[in-house]
Parts: C-alpha cells; sequence; structure tokens
C-alpha cells in the first residue's frame, strides 16, 4: 500500500503514513454550547480509552441547505467562540468548514484545520484562501467530480503554498437522490501522495431525499467505515449526535453517540490488519494519555478544605432523583432527601455559607430553600450561566471561586464544576460530569442523599 505525506497536527500525532487512522468526528452543526461540549468531551474519552487520536468538527453554519427554511447553526462569531471553548478546556485539534474566502483568515485563528465542502470543492478562490491560512486544508471531493479531478484540487493547494492537504470522499451521485462510494477512487487519490479521510456518514446521504431534507441511511455506516479501512484511508470522518432523529442537519445519517465506542472498536479490527498493526506497535504513550485526558489526581486536605466559605448544590439530579412527577391536576411534584436537607444545616454550622443554584424555576424549589432557611437562591437561566451567576455571588462575598464547593450532574454544571475549588457529582452523573479533572464521585446516587456524603467529606478534613 502506498505511503502519503505524513501530516503533523500540532507536534502532537501524524496522518498518513502507516499510522492507526485519525477520528474527525462531532455533531454535524453547533446546536447549542452545552451539547457541542458533552459530545467533545465523550468522544475524547472514548478515543483516548481506545489509542485513537482526535480531532473535533462542528460547523458553525450549514450553508447548503435543501430549504432556506431549516435551521443552519448559531454563525460564525458565536460558534467559533464555542470551539474554541472545546479547543482551550479539552485541549483538542478543531476543523470547521469555510464557505466563503473572508471567513478562512477569522476561522483559522481557532481552527486547526479548514474543511472545504463538497459543493465548493472546485472554487478556486476559496482553496487558495484557506492554503494561506498555512492550516490543514481537508477538501470534501465534490459529488459530481471523479477521483481523479482532485488533482487540480491538489495543485490548486500546492500552487499556493500549502503541502499541508488532505483529500476527502464522501460519495458521487448515483441516480436521484442518492449517493455510492466507488473504493477503487480512495487508491486513485491516494496515488497523488495526500493522506485520504472517508466521510462514512455523508457517505450515506441521499441529498434532498427527503423532499425539503437530506435523507440519509445511519445502518449503513459501521460497514462503509469498515469497508473503506480495508482500503487503508487515514482518516475517518464520522458526524455524532446524542439524538440523531432531532438534529439541526443530516439527522438520518448521523451516528448516536451511545454507539460510537462499539461502531470505533470494529474499525480498529479492521485498521490493524491493512495497516499490519498490533496492539503493541500501536500505544499512547502514558504521557500522552495522561495529557489527552488532562488527567489531575484529586486530593483534599485539611489545608485545602479550609478554603471553603461557600458549598452550592444543583437541584434535579442532586438534591432530587431527577425524575418528574406529577399529580393527578397536573402539579409537579419533587423528591428530596432528608439527609441532604441535614447536612447542609450541619454545614452552615460551621460557617459555611449554603446555597442552590438551578437552570430550573419552580415553586418547589423555592419552599424548599425556605424550609432549610440556605443562604441563596439562584433558579432559571441567567446570562453567562452558572459560572457567571457564582463569579458575581463570589465578588459580593468577597470570596474567590477556590474558596467555593459544587456538586453537580449534568452538563450545564460543566463550566462551574470545571472552576470551582472543590467539586463534586452524584454516582449516577452524566459521564462527561465524572471526567472533569479533580472532580469527586460520591457513592452514593442524586436524591438518595449524595450531597449529605458530600458534606461529610469536607467537615471532617474541616479545621475546627
Amino acid at each position: 500500500m502506498l505511503e502519503t505525506h505524513k501530516i503533523n497536527v500540532l507536534n502532537r500525532f501524524d496522518i498518513g503514513g502507516k499510522n492507526r487512522f485519525v477520528l474527525i468526528a462531532g455533531p454535524c452543526a453547533i446546536e447549542t454550547e452545552e451539547m457541542t461540549m458533552l459530545v467533545a468531551t465523550k468522544l475524547k474519552e472514548i478515543c483516548t480509552e481506545l489509542d485513537i487520536h482526535f480531532i473535533f468538527k462542528s460547523s458553525f453554519d450549514k450553508a447548503n441547505r435543501s430549504s432556506v427554511k431549516s435551521p443552519r447553526g448559531l454563525g460564525m462569531k458565536r460558534g467559533l467562540e464555542i470551539l474554541q471553548r472545546v479547543k482551550t478546556e479539552l485541549d483538542l485539534p478543531i476543523v470547521t468548514d469555510v464557505h466563503e474566502t473572508w471567513q478562512c483568515a477569522e476561522v483559522a485563528k481557532v481552527a486547526d484545520m479548514l474543511q472545504i465542502p463538497a459543493f465548493l470543492s472546485r472554487q478556486t478562490d476559496l482553496l487558495v484562501a484557506a492554503a494561506q491560512t498555512g492550516k490543514i486544508v481537508n477538501v470534501k471531493k465534490g459529488q459530481f467530480m471523479a477521483p481523479w479531478d482532485m488533482k487540480n484540487v491538489v495543485d490548486k493547494l500546492r500552487d499556493s503554498g500549502n503541502e499541508n492537504i488532505l483529500l476527502c470522499e464522501r460519495g458521487s451521485s448515483f441516480g436521484y437522490n442518492n449517493l455510492i462510494v466507488d473504493m477503487t477512487g480512495l487508491v486513485e487519490m491516494r496515488s497523488y501522495g495526500f493522506p485520504i479521510v472517508f466521510d462514512a456518514t455523508h457517505a450515506v446521504q441521499k441529498p434532498g431525499g427527503q423532499g425539503d431534507s437530506t435523507g440519509g441511511n445511519r445502518e449503513m455506516v459501521p460497514y462503509l467505515m469498515r469497508a473503506a479501512l480495508a482500503v487503508g484511508v487515514d482518516a475517518i470522518f464520522a458526524e455524532v449526535h446524542p439524538d440523531p432523529d432531532h438534529a439541526f442537519s443530516d439527522g438520518p445519517n448521523q451516528l448516536y453517540l451511545s454507539d460510537i465506542k462499539t461502531i470505533l472498536q470494529q474499525a480498529i479490527a479492521i485498521d490493524n490488519i491493512t495497516k499490519q498493526l498490533t496492539d503493541d506497535s500501536y500505544q499512547l504513550s502514558d504521557i500522552s494519555k495522561q495529557q489527552a485526558l488532562n488527567v489531575k489526581q484529586p486530593t483534599i486536605n485539611n489545608q485545602q478544605s479550609t478554603k471553603i466559605k461557600l458549598l452550592l448544590t444543583d437541584v434535579d439530579g442532586v438534591l432530587t432523583d431527577a425524575g418528574m412527577y406529577y399529580s393527578e391536576s397536573g402539579d409537579e411534584l419533587k423528591k428530596f432527601n432528608t439527609h441532604d436537607g441535614m447536612g447542609l444545616q450541619l454545614i452552615r454550622q460551621k460557617g459555611i455559607k449554603t446555597g442552590i443554584i438551578t437552570s430550573e424555576n419552580t415553586k418547589l424549589v423555592e419552599r424548599r430553600f425556605n424550609k432549610l432557611k440556605l443562604d441563596y437562591l439562584y433558579q432559571g437561566n441567567r446570562e453567562g450561566g452558572k459560572l457567571a451567576t457564582v463569579k458575581e455571588l463570589c465578588a459580593n462575598e468577597n470570596i474567590s471561586l477556590a474558596e467555593v464547593a459544587y456538586i453537580g450532574d449534568d452538563i450545564n454544571c460543566f463550566e462551574l464544576l470545571s472552576a470551582v475549588g472543590l467539586a463534586a457529582c452524584p454516582s449516577d452523573a452524566l459521564e462527561a460530569i465524572k471526567n472533569i479533572p479533580g472532580i469527586y464521585q460520591m457513592k452514593k446516587k442524586g436524591g438518595e442523599g449524595c450531597v449529605r456524603e458530600f458534606v461529610e467529606m469536607i467537615l471532617k478534613t474541616q479545621i475546627r
């Protein structure tokens, strides 16, 4: 099998040669900051476990939609802000689409790789502008192009001074509303000496197949992915979503986040055979694994615990079991745990202030707050989220975030949990929350005394 140039990513790893395939993945469009962080965190966790190098992908704008009424994303400014957060907090390389020449320089301030959409793969000015950023350029072959037509794409990029080139196959038009992948085209494009990416999810699209939207068949993705790896591609592109059937775009062909680990395990088996790899010949070093996970062993000691001056807790999934209960008249009910309530009283007696911070806004929580006589209650979505709220609270109390303890369980707690001095979560918290560096995972579940457990942990080490 012909070896290609090795395209280096941030001095961390190479795409190409005979290396294990790199995964380029994420939700098709940036829908919300919380969902984007959730998917990026989970994919990073899976790829680190499986020894796969990972580049996060999501689009700030889906300019090529079947209908003018279809949602397109959050736009470039907000989209890049979210991608910068993924890059900074999760230490991941970033790739996103560019659609117009003026976008390239601005997007390159955040993205480590620029992607040229398939329908724009022959647009000379766009290719030149992308090349001139010096970033890696991933060009998706247009559905209307033959594999050998990509030679002209390569020449345009190289003539513009850029050798950091990836060529991506996503299928060719085959009749109406259908695509087919010619596996021999992967070999043809690889002969130009640059790494080949296989777009496994767009390859099962049925463009315009649902009239005013694109159809697809995600069940066929693993088969095509394994076939492409058997040919010897260098990277796999896949769009992954927690709930594809309700995604902004490309729902029918996006993979379920819950399925991706199994699919990647199968992919590794094929890739190992094709590239004659063994588990021993390709392992991330222990240092690389630790960097990839951004691991920080949690330590708690007397010195640390004396800094805690404020304990805050989430409600649903922490003070409650996250269940939604309704009376016959339709009133919402919540089940609180009395042990948690007593724990909050005990810690207040030690001079540590307490509070509740939740994204919902209900009278039930207000009544619970009043009964426990806590110090602070913040309900509802506020500008800047929970972290901004707590920063404001710290300023009023004249304390720092390092003096705050917080227990939360879901992705809307991620930012705050990552910033406070002492972070904890219930045993049934979201996996992405459990993987926050330095977080304490309680033995008890939400609504079953996890807050009391956290309180006791703090009080055991608190200097009296």
